[in-house]
């Protein structure tokens, strides 16, 4: 009896490799199947794969048309951006203003005030700050503690900043936008001129030609292309 029941087992196992088998042929037709009818019939397959997605993921179609528009539009945000920065840079290049060299630390802004901000990095006093874009934007005005550092920006009742454009000497004035004021009258400048400060880092460059001011004597001009003093991360000069 024990010899006959083994005997009787064996018809199951030969089954059940039999079912095995079947799965991997099947699976190799597969394999072998859909990439010759995605060459054939591609709009076909594109279907299929379609109505699966939508099977097993309710709105999948939907879903996968935003992302791709949505992927698309960030594309095309990076080309523009990236072609924005490659014209200032060669802009910067062709009027002798590069980027300010030397070694820079990163810091992020952990406290924000009406015209400074605490940075979480060390920094001298009156060390050079300056935006992502590498725009002049204030100055180091007191090392704190725990690794932090005090920072003034541009627009402070305290804050002085002169700004060199095209020969001519003027202060820098923020008070929402930024205007280079305290130019000769007759100093001739056009619009897009650009200004640094004395040390040689970006300020912006003039909006339009400067206007003589009510006295006569002198001229002010609204500035471009200035720091971005809302950011979220400042770069101190070290050294």
């Amino acid at each position: 009896m024990m010899h006959g029941g083994l005997e009787l087992a064996r018809p199951r196992r030969h089954k059940i490799r039999l079912w095995v088998w079947l799965i991997l042929l099947a699976a190799l037709l597969l394999i072998w199947f859909f990439p010759r009818l995605a060459a054939v019939c591609p709009a076909k397959l594109h279907h299929w794969d379609e109505a699966l997605g939508n099977f097993l993921l309710p709105r999948y179609t939907e879903r996968l048309a935003e992302l791709t528009e949505q992927n698309a539009v960030l594309h095309s945000q990076l080309a523009a951006a990236r072609d924005a920065l490659t014209e200032n840079e060669a802009f910067r290049s062709l009027t002798g203003c590069g980027r300010a060299e030397g070694s820079w630390q990163p810091g992020q802004v952990v406290a924000r005030r009406a015209h400074s901000v605490t940075l979480s990095c060390t920094g001298e006093e009156g060390a050079a700050v300056l935006d992502p874009q590498g725009r002049y934007a204030g100055r180091v005005t007191r090392s704190g503690t725990n690794d932090t550092c005090e920072v003034t920006l541009v627009g402070a009742e305290d804050f002085s900043c002169a700004g060199l454009a095209g020969g001519y000497a003027g202060l820098l004035e923020y008070s929402g936008d930024w205007t280079l004021t305290a130019l000769p009258a007759d100093c001739g400048l056009s619009a897009g001129t650009p200004v640094t400060t004395p040390g040689g880092y970006w300020l912006g460059t003039l909006a339009a030609a400067p206007q003589p001011d009510e006295d006569g004597l002198t001229a002010c001009a609204p500035l471009t292309d200035t720091a971005d003093l809302s950011s979220t991360v400042f770069f101190v000069k070290i050294g």
